[in-house]
């Protein structure tokens, strides 16, 4: 299971946490505190909208399922001791309730929880554990010692005296124990007289009695009743959660950054000297352990199916798995789409608004990992199923995408506020094939959108907070739709593109007075604009110069689609223009408006509703 170890502790990893470089680590080597940096890219690291780290749930689910029991008590036992260290004893309980139900019979996580029961002062609970315990291993001492301690807080100091008789029956040199009964046969109120050493062979023998018969034994403890059970409130100490934990600490020696009352011994097959000195093992060496054995471990393959490995948007193996900040994990172009529409997290809601606003998914590193090294067929047949899909996006023929806005020229630029959810995922799939193309054209009513348009190429996009972007774009071919159709909400259509007619001999060199007649009356029409069309010009730039082949480009003079742009004219006449194959035409309509205009004395009121063009 090595591709579960964490990069920072090398150990196992325990409630995974996916930082926003897409690397994985235990949540508590990450700290309270997110670092600043990635403890194995050193990449920027930011927790993007949430107050504190949340673990990734698929990295948890898929752990609960690989992960063998006793990996996963290690992992717990090793939980709760930072659980106990923070005195989080509500967390400590639901810790080792999972655990018993993992090993039901497993005594130091019954000890665990009784101790865990009586920082809660809920005695009864923890004296039931504590029966379990006592009857699973009767020949040891510490149980016995613990019901004593839990039975002096309920006040039951007969039961308690009791219960330290059996533990100094089994070790007669236990010092906590004999300090407990000296205290209880001092006392003015004490239950028996009698000296230390009288009561020592006197629970020697009883005991001895008590547990000839260890299966057939009865209760531990006699009958008390309901209400003993009660709180003592005379020996709650300050904090509310009581001190018994303290004085357990004498049971075993203590070692660093472990509670003492967990170390116990564990029974197992080895020499009596083992019995004596085993110790239950943490995290770390348990994980050393397990590596020195040579037991089969089965793999990953073997304990996975594809479907722990499919996005719930698009119900597919994982491509590109990105994990929110709330711990979830999709397909990157699913979480995008999704994010198109409304700034949640599809599973639990949760705001994303910061994560939308950094705009970098960076994929869950692991998750990858897991998926190559457990089914790496189908994450190849995954990935061809995404480049067929890419493939067929980046044809300029066959279903291309259309924007439906407004008129665009070719060598005209053409800005873009792009808000919509079906256009935002296009200008997304326009980037990822690579392309940077798609169509626009005009709306034209009973067809969605006109017969021609314009190739726009994207050069450059801005993205916003909320996830809407300013396109840069610049016309670059016209075409002709051939058929119309839809891909996810958007318009699309099989196209061919637009080529002026040649012309040679005389028909050409006509046309180059033509094209020299047109051009110097367009010059006349900018240099005598008034307020409106000087305002047109700052924000379209001067009139282009003419090109020395007016047949080189396949759309004919740039300057012609400048001119088109920011005249007077009703954008069906502007289509006509748009849609000719014959550059002699064009040039002759242009010069005829042109000559209209430039007659007219007072053409200015023609200009005043002149706006440009080519803006949402």
């Amino acid at each position: 299971m090595e591709v579960f170890l964490c990069p920072a502790c090398r150990f196992v990893l325990w409630d995974p946490v996916t930082v926003s470089c897409g690397h994985s680590f235990c949540k508590r080597c990450l700290g309270d505190a997110l670092p600043s940096r990635c403890l194995l890219c050193r990449g920027r690291l930011k927790l993007l909208g949430l107050r504190a780290v949340q673990g990734n749930v698929l990295l948890g689910s898929l752990l609960e399922k690989c992960l063998d029991r006793d990996t996963k008590l290690a992992r717990l036992q090793s939980h709760l001791q930072d659980l106990l260290r923070s005195r989080d004893y509500r967390a400590a309980l639901r810790a080792t309730q999972k655990g018993l139900e993992l090993a039901p019979d497993d005594v130091s996580l019954r000890l665990c929880r009784s101790e865990v029961y009586v920082a809660l002062q809920q005695y009864s609970e923890a004296l039931e554990d504590l029966e379990v315990v006592c009857r699973s291993e009767p020949e040891e001492f510490e149980g016995y010692f613990r019901k004593g301690k839990v039975l002096l807080e309920m006040g039951q100091k007969s039961d308690a005296l009791l219960q330290f008789h059996h533990c100094l029956a089994l070790n007669p040199s236990f010092p906590a124990a004999q300090r407990e009964m000296e205290k209880l046969l001092t006392q003015d109120d004490s239950p028996l007289p009698g000296t230390v050493v009288e009561l020592l062979s006197a629970a020697s023998l009883d005991f001895k009695s008590s547990s000839s018969g260890k299966e057939g034994a009865g209760p531990l403890l006699r009958p008390s009743a309901a209400g003993e059970y009660g709180q003592d409130p005379e020996r709650e100490t300050e904090d509310g959660k009581g001190e018994a934990l303290s004085e357990l600490s004498q049971l075993e020696p203590r070692i660093p950054q472990q509670p003492a009352w967990w170390l116990r011994r564990r029974k197992d097959s080895g020499t009596s000297t083992e019995k004596q000195e085993g110790r239950s093992l943490g995290i770390g060496e348990e994980t050393a352990g397990a590596k020195s054995s040579h037991r089969h471990e089965p793999e990953l393959r073997d304990l996975l199916s594809v479907s722990d490995l499919e996005c719930s948007l698009c119900i597919r193996m994982f491509f590109e798995p990105v994990t929110t900040p709330c711990g979830h994990t999709f397909c990157k172009e699913c979480l995008e789409r999704c994010l198109d529409h409304r700034p949640n997290c599809p599973l639990c809601k949760q705001s994303l608004r910061e994560y939308l606003k950094a705009g970098k998914y960076n994929p869950t590193v692991l998750l990858v990992e897991i998926m190559a090294a457990t089914f790496p067929s189908q994450l190849a047949d995954r990935k061809r199923v995404h480049e067929a899909e890419m493939a067929e996006l980046s044809n300029l023929t066959k279903n291309i995408p259309i924007f439906v806005c407004t008129m665009s020229f070719p060598g005209i630029s053409c800005p873009l506020h792009v808000f919509e959810p079906r256009y935002r995922l296009m200008m997304r799939r326009c980037q990822e094939t690579g392309t940077k193309m798609f169509g626009m054209c005009m709306y034209e009513s009973g067809k969605s959108f006109a017969d021609y348009g314009c190739m726009l190429e994207i050069q450059h996009m801005e993205f916003l907070a909320d996830g809407r972007s300013l396109v840069d774009t610049i016309g670059r071919r016209r075409f002709r739709v051939l058929r119309r159709g839809h891909r996810d909400g958007y318009n699309t259509a099989d196209i061919e593109y637009l080529e002026d007619e040649k012309v040679e001999g005389e028909e050409l060199a006509e046309l180059h007075r033509l094209h020299e007649c047109t051009y110097q009356q367009a010059q006349k029409f900018c240099e005598h604009g008034d307020a409106a069309l000087r305002q047109i010009l700052m924000h379209r730039g001067p009139l282009p110069e003419k090109e020395e082949d007016i047949q080189a480009t396949k759309d004919g003079p740039a300057w012609c689609w400048w001119l088109i742009s920011i005249l007077p004219l009703d954008p069906s006449d502007q289509l006509r223009l748009f849609a000719t194959t014959s550059l002699r035409a064009r040039l002759t309509q242009l010069k005829h408006i042109l000559t209209g205009i430039l007659q007219h004395r007072d053409y200015g009121h023609q200009l005043a509703d002149v706006r440009p063009r080519g803006r949402i």
